[in-house]
């Protein structure tokens, strides 16, 4: 679930900063970005575009043939601000500790510690 956000979040910080693009444009762009690390495949981002433009994310700016470009919306800039960033992390942070909770016979004293350590730090840090 993670992984597909994160394809999310790129694609439309590459349409955000880029304009209007096709999905193989977008991919193309990933590619360059990762200096080639990472291209991802049609059957990641078509799906990610069919989802961001169902929930209103991305629009069809034009249609040329067969290609569709993609551009993002008001409400795709907005998933793409920092309060947004903040409440989504924290989510995974919480969904995260909750996993933990339920998992906390299989933590060892090592583990433990260094969990309450980094709570305490961040708690501090946030007063």
């Amino acid at each position: 679930m993670k992984r597909r956000r994160r394809l999310r979040h790129i694609i439309l910080s590459i349409l955000s900063n880029k304009g209007a693009m096709t999905g193989a444009q977008i991919m193309r762009e990933i590619e360059k970005m990762t200096q080639g690390f990472w291209k991802p495949s049609p059957g990641a981002i078509y799906p990610a575009l069919d989802k961001l433009l169902e929930e209103g994310y991305v629009s069809i700016a034009k249609v040329e043939g067969s290609q569709k470009f993609y551009q993002i919306t008001e409400a795709g800039k907005e998933l793409l601000s920092p309060r947004h960033q903040l409440e989504t992390v924290i989510e995974e942070i919480l969904s995260d500790l909750r996993f933990i909770l339920e998992n906390k016979d299989e933590l060892d004293v090592e583990l433990k510690e260094k969990l309450k350590k980094g709570l305490k730090e961040a708690i501090s840090n946030l007063d």
